[in-house]
């Protein structure tokens, strides 16, 4: 199957204008006026639209962002039923940590690279978080020198980094 160089035009057509406006809103840091188009943008949306738990991530993590920590049953819930958008779990990750619940954090990130995996937020974050791999031999510490060895074998350096070169 070809790549449509316009997908990425088709999915923006297709989102809810309040919502696109929202994200505008995110951008400059003006999170009241996003939560008005996130508000309007989730009710206007039946649960079985397609973008109905990304709608509601967003109402979830703008609320979050506002000291309204109800926000964060709403991106736990839009997380529960995504099986295709890596933004919803970012949105939960951001909501967690917001509140101070890094482990929380940590899985939701993990979730959504098994869900995205070549989601940019999302593997941002996790360099921001500093979440590393588990250690090849869980019942050894991670310092133990064989964990070192095994680790240092399976690492696969990503293009483009220092250590790829």
């Amino acid at each position: 199957m070809m790549n449509d160089p316009w997908a990425s035009i088709h999915q923006e057509v297709q989102l809810h204008p309040d919502f696109l406006q929202g994200r505008r809103y995110v951008k400059q840091g003006d999170w009241v006026a996003a939560l008005a188009c996130f508000k309007t943008a989730n009710q206007a949306t039946s649960d079985l639209d397609v973008y109905a738990n990304l709608y509601l991530a967003y109402l979830g993590l703008t609320q979050v962002q506002l000291n309204d920590v109800s926000g964060l049953n709403l991106c736990r819930r839009a997380a529960v039923e995504e099986r295709a958008r890596g933004d919803v779990f970012e949105n939960l990750a951001r909501a967690e940590l917001k509140l101070g619940h890094r482990r929380q954090a940590r899985e939701a990130v993990r979730r959504g690279l098994r869900v995205e995996p070549g989601h940019v937020g999302l593997r941002d974050l996790r360099i921001q978080m500093g979440i590393r791999r588990a250690p090849a031999l869980a019942f050894l510490g991670r310092d133990n020198p064989l964990n070192r060895f095994l680790g240092k074998l399976s690492y696969r350096p990503r293009r483009g980094s220092p250590r790829g070169r």
